[in-house]
């Protein structure tokens, strides 16, 4: 036997033996009030300094068996497993569209590494260390932005580790606090906070855990009522249940004789405090609490089902010519890059028997504004000009394309258009949320912090966002006069614009993208799972049409109609289905799941630091 070992097994058998002469002790005083038995852990004015000693030592009692050379090691194991376990249910090269085999314990290795630190400077590294990996491994294609590698990956790694810091502090305040139900509140915090790191100027809504379910249709179906975070706090319940079942201390929930005879606001809190309990009873609870989770992962499938197999009318359909050209953006000129879409689009247009309603393109397709610059379209590119094509066509064009604000200073946004077949720009739509720090940096506005950027990062001043939303309508031979939304780039990854889009009137969304620069079959396809899902929220018809992948059509169910190959020059004649209206309690209530989670904490944190307060004016 080890010094350890035996040093360990002496330390229980006191904590043993100081437990049960607790059981046996007289009531303090004398006294019959409630509240004042020998056993209460809110303190009385009385008690012999003997009798708090071991209170305090049977609350420390489930770190006994963390108490090693190797605890904070194998903590921050645990949390470099749990980053490889959710970079891999996410989509990656390795599970093309993510595995949510590993979605269901991903988050699992994280929760017992919290569990076991023993301080908040402990929990802070867990957290950052995770965090910081996680976003590393599954955004790793940001290395590939061009000459700002060290810019997108690098600082985001940086940024990413220090909120995750203070994820894992509050989550180790939650978990030492909450008993039992801490997987229960351990699934709340996480929803949350996924909520708040996808939301606002620097919101960033990739490595979501729903999304490593994407594929299983049934269960995607509940974000119609409650988002992607309804979603990821089932998993991430799943994940901390099992987490909780196997490890070595389980807390249960205490009896009324080992708390205040007397029902207080605070009493609750006290009854829910952790201790290592008799052997078998915290494991069947823990067990419980994994057969509760996997119930509610069952019956959000079930629910699931039941959406899938509700009738949908679709009131018409258009035709659109999706052009997929393949190109790096910021490899090659305007005239080659408009060239290829050119011939693309008619060799998709020769394959088909009747004239498309629209033609479409990817953004930034054109590198200069259509009004003001048609004299230089009607020459290129020289081999077929743009003007002649759209002629011929007898199709509308939509496109991305810059929009000069001033020419003077060069301010300029990131458009999609809108062109007829007579050449008029029939409307715009200015990028109202672009890639902070790449597209639109803030503070440039100061001397300071835009010489920075300038001379030490090689940044310029990136494109000036949008004020407003735009709803296009389009003339259709089929399906009337039919109204879109058209979320540039990662704006469709972004669930409260798109839903705003739709409240003012959108029947479908049409995404264009420029991200091949990544390079990555996972980033095309993470960010087609990001959007794929505001297709089943708001359910409405969702078109992309990229220059590397994945595009295609997505159903208001979230079924694939149409995909093109990723990284291939391709263009296809497509029918985009036309539904009728229908609302979702997404779309009347947007997020208020996460809203209703992050309420519940905040009261509940409330409550426990009112707990601590009273406790410590009890203490003698």
């Amino acid at each position: 036997m080890s010094r350890f070992t035996a040093t360990t097994t002496s330390t229980r058998s006191n904590i043993v033996r100081a437990r049960s002469m607790m059981l046996r002790c007289p009531k303090v005083g004398g006294s019959n009030e409630p509240g004042n038995t020998a056993f209460t852990m809110a303190g009385t004015i009385n008690r012999p300094s003997w009798h708090v000693k071991l209170i305090r030592l049977t609350y420390r009692a489930p770190t006994v068996y963390h108490d090693s050379i190797m605890r904070l090691p194998r903590a921050i194991g645990f949390a470099i497993l749990s980053s490889l376990l959710l970079a891999i249910a996410l989509p990656n090269e390795l599970f093309p569209w993510g595995s949510p085999a590993f979605g269901l314990v991903a988050l699992a290795p994280l929760f017992f590494a919290l569990s076991s630190t023993r301080s908040y400077r402990e929990s802070f590294l867990v957290g950052a260390i995770f965090g910081g990996l996680a976003h590393g491994l599954s955004s790793y294609w940001l290395w590939f932005f061009k000459d700002f590698r060290f810019w997108t990956l690098g600082t985001s790694i940086l940024a990413y580790m220090i909120v995750y810091g203070f994820l894992g502090l509050y989550l180790r305040g939650a978990l030492k606090r909450t008993g039992i139900a801490r997987p229960l509140v351990f699934a709340m915090a996480w929803a949350v906070f996924e909520w708040g790191k996808s939301s606002g100027f620097l919101g960033y809504p990739w490595g979501i855990l729903s999304h490593s379910w994407n594929t299983v249709l049934p269960a995607t179906q509940i974000v119609e009522s409650t988002g992607v975070y309804g979603l990821s706090f089932a998993l991430a319940f799943v994940s901390a249940a099992v987490g909780e079942f196997l490890s070595p201390s389980v807390p249960v929930l205490r009896s009324p004789l080992d708390g205040d005879a007397e029902w207080t606001p605070t009493g609750w809190a006290r009854r829910v405090m952790p201790r290592r309990p008799p052997d078998g009873e915290g494991r069947f609870l823990a067990a419980g609490q994994v057969v509760v989770a996997v119930v509610l992962l069952a019956a959000i499938s079930a629910y699931g089902f039941v959406a899938l197999d509700k009738p949908r009318t679709a009131r018409g359909s258009f035709s659109a010519v999706l052009v997929q050209q393949n190109l790096d953006p910021w490899d090659g000129t305007e005239s080659e890059n408009l060239a290829v879409s050119i011939a693309l689009a008619r060799k998709a247009m020769a394959a088909s028997a009747s004239a498309p309603d629209i033609v479409i393109f990817s953004e930034t397709t054109l590198r200069r504004p259509w009004n003001g610059f048609q004299r230089y379209f009607s020459k290129t590119p020289a081999e077929d000009p743009l003007t002649g094509f759209i002629a011929d066509s007898g199709a509308w064009l939509f496109t991305g394309a810059p929009e000069i604000l001033d020419y003077k200073t060069y301010d300029a946004t990131n458009s999609v258009i809108l062109v007829d077949a007579g050449g008029v720009q029939r409307g715009s739509y200015a990028k109202i949320h672009p890639v902070p720090f790449a597209e639109a940096i803030p503070f440039w506005e100061y001397d300071p912090f835009r010489t920075f950027i300038q001379e030490v990062v090689g940044l310029e001043s990136g494109w000036v966002m949008g004020t407003e939303r735009v709803i296009f309508e389009l003339p259709t031979k089929n399906a009337g006069t039919v109204r879109f939304a058209a979320p540039i780039c990662f704006e469709d990854a972004f669930a409260s614009l798109c839903r705003d889009f739709v409240r003012d009137g959108a029947e479908l969304l049409v995404n264009l993208t420029n991200d091949s620069w990544s390079r990555t079959h996972s980033a095309e396809i993470q960010h087609f799972v990001a959007a794929r899902f505001r297709a089943i929220e708001l359910r409405r018809t969702l078109v992309r049409s990229t220059n590397g992948g994945v595009s295609g059509i997505v159903g208001p169910d979230g079924r694939i109609i149409e995909s093109f190959p990723l990284f291939e020059s391709v263009a296809r004649m497509v029918e985009v289905p036309i539904f009728v209206d229908e609302t979702t309690p997404y779309l009347e209530y947007g997020d208020w799941f996460a809203f209703v989670l992050a309420c519940i904490l905040a009261v509940a944190a409330f409550i426990l630091f009112i707990d601590d307060s009273l406790s410590k004016k009890e203490q003698p």
